[in-house]
């Protein structure tokens, strides 16, 4: 009755208000929180759909994150545990994947946010040179040591074989600079972010893959996010391997599903493998040898077995690396005959 009275008498009633997207006492209290703006393809309905996420980060455990619905001005999804996730994930441009949804980070959500990451989530871009390409797994090592992380990488031919990079981390010019003075002059050139622009463009540096005498080694996400990649390109090279290819791409779920059918129904944590296959970046490597490069790689990388990797291959990449079965660090082909299907998938059919 009185909503009816209000709207005979002509008075509007005050508009919804959305929620915050969190509660003060959150962001001050328990965790401290940080806002972005996020954006989801609905490839369903063919729609980019908005939502604002919330990440706290407590003073112990893992990253928390609540999402809310931009459109319809709801929660989304309760403030709930990421273990895979980590700050540094949320960077602009990059690509976070929560609870199997891949979502753009395109934005920061208050200024608190990009004041207190704004530095932390700055990059700088990097251009090795053709005569450093057998160090450069040193060289990722020592970034990764530094706490610095590759946003971005791809291996092409210009002159030679190098390696096009974008680094991220705390501190990170400084760090960079750091690591820089420690290097033969000339090495490695600092370039600005349209410059690395121009090595992403295909159409100019096109894949140098061979697709033959190959096999495929796939750093996994987790092992990416936590320093991995600098040990395995060492590796490989020291082994006398040639790495003849090198992208760093985020494979969606449909994708990370058709590459691993394989295991489908073989493997009883196969749900769990491709959760860990697209839930971030991951680096992939054409590797080469005139014989036997399944094989060796496989040596390389250990048992399957994360726990029987440690005890009978300490060295390995598994051993090293590896957290669990579905998470053990790397991938490799299994089988001689299916070098050069994966290698093409990965670097003819998903990096166009």
């Amino acid at each position: 009755q009185a909503k009816v009275l209000a709207l005979r008498s002509g008075v509007s009633r005050p508009a919804r208000r959305a929620p915050p997207l969190y509660p003060p006492s959150l962001a001050m209290g328990d965790a401290t929180a940080f806002g972005f703006t996020v954006e989801w393809h609905d490839k369903q309905a063919d729609l980019i759909r908005e939502y604002q996420v919330t990440v706290f980060q407590p003073s112990k455990g893992s990253l928390e994150v609540a999402m809310f619905d931009v459109k319809t001005a709801r929660s989304f999804l309760k403030r709930s545990e990421m273990p895979n996730l980590q700050l540094r994930d949320f960077r602009i441009g990059g690509v976070v994947t929560i609870h199997s949804r891949q979502l753009k980070v395109v934005g920061y959500k208050d200024a608190r946010t990009e004041q207190a990451l704004g530095v932390h989530h700055s990059g700088v871009c990097v251009l090795t040179v053709p005569s450093m390409f057998m160090q450069v797994g040193q060289l990722m090592e020592r970034m990764e040591t530094a706490g610095l992380r590759l946003a971005r990488m791809r291996l092409v031919n210009c002159g030679g074989p190098v390696f096009a990079m974008q680094i991220s981390g705390d501190n990170v010019e400084n760090k960079w600079r750091s690591i820089q003075a420690s290097l033969e002059p000339g090495c490695v050139q600092q370039i600005d972010n349209s410059e690395l622009e121009s090595y992403f463009d295909r159409s100019r540096f096109p894949c140098t893959a061979a697709f033959d005498n190959c096999s495929l080694c796939v750093v996994r996400p987790h092992a990416v996010r936590e320093g991995g990649v600098g040990l395995v390109l060492k590796e490989i090279m020291a082994s006398g391997l040639e790495v003849s290819a090198a992208e760093m791409l985020h494979l969606d779920r449909a994708h990370a599903m058709e590459f691993l059918e394989v295991y489908k129904g073989v493997l009883p944590y196969y749900a769990d493998l491709v959760d860990g296959f697209c839930a971030g970046p991951l680096v992939a490597l054409e590797v080469r040898s005139q014989t036997g490069v399944c094989e060796k790689l496989r040596d390389l990388c250990g048992p399957h077995d994360v726990d029987m990797a440690r005890y009978l291959r300490p060295q390995s990449f598994r051993a090293k690396l590896g957290k669990d079965n579905a998470q053990n660090g790397v991938h490799s082909t299994d089988l001689e005959d299916d070098g050069e299907r994966e290698v093409s998938y990965i670097f003819n059919t998903l990096c166009k």
